[in-house]
């Protein structure tokens, strides 16, 4: 005799939005930009198992910053002038391509003469 086979136990919209503490809204959002996995049954609609719903809190989970192997003064912790200076502004070569292409062309047409049809 085989075993049987195990289904996971799916959920409505509704029903993850509540164990993920959040809205149906926003439970769809994540599921329309690709970041929560789901199940399309037929007409049914969407349905979500557990194990979607443990990767996306996986994937949203966030480490805690290991400040203690930092070696921080005081001076920078605090922000002093005796401490690292941050330059202002960017450095060239910073930009990214695209956005260096966007600011040139916002430049030429906030700089651009005015024409007088008057």
């Amino acid at each position: 005799m085989t075993d049987p086979l195990r289904l996971p136990r799916l959920h409505k919209e509704e029903e993850a939005a509540e164990i993920l503490d959040t809205s149906k809204a926003t439970v769809r959002r994540e599921r329309e930009r690709g970041r929560i996995g789901y199940l399309r049954l037929g007409d049914r609609g969407v349905r979500y198992t557990d194990d979607h719903l443990a990767a996306y809190i996986e994937q949203r989970s966030v480490e805690p910053c290991d400040t203690e192997s930092k070696d921080l003064s005081s001076s920078e912790a605090t922000g002093s002038p005796s401490g690292r200076r941050v330059p202002l502004g960017a450095e060239p070569g910073s930009t990214e391509r695209l956005d260096r292409h966007a600011a040139h062309r916002s430049a030429q047409m906030i700089l651009k003469k005015q024409r007088n049809d008057s």
